[in-house]
């Protein structure tokens, strides 16, 4: 398994909730955690497979912003 991380605009933990119920929805293999600890919020999710596209995919359709990093 590798991790991928990615910096977003969630702001709160409500919609950064909504997001990994939603992201452990389309992808299901895998596991997913918010930082809040630090000023960026990062989002990590543990994987075998390539699932970028389908994390900015629902990133979009919920209004917020990620970028790999």
């Amino acid at each position: 398994m590798h991790i991928e991380a990615y910096k977003t605009n969630v702001r709160t933990k409500k919609d950064a909730s909504l997001i990994v119920a939603l992201l452990q929805f389309v992808i299901s293999d895998c596991i997913i955690n918010f930082d809040f600890t630090k000023r960026e919020r990062i989002l990590r999710i543990e994987t075998n497979r390539e699932i970028k596209e389908m994390v900015y995919g629902v990133f979009t359709k919920q209004g917020f912003y990620c970028k790999k990093l």
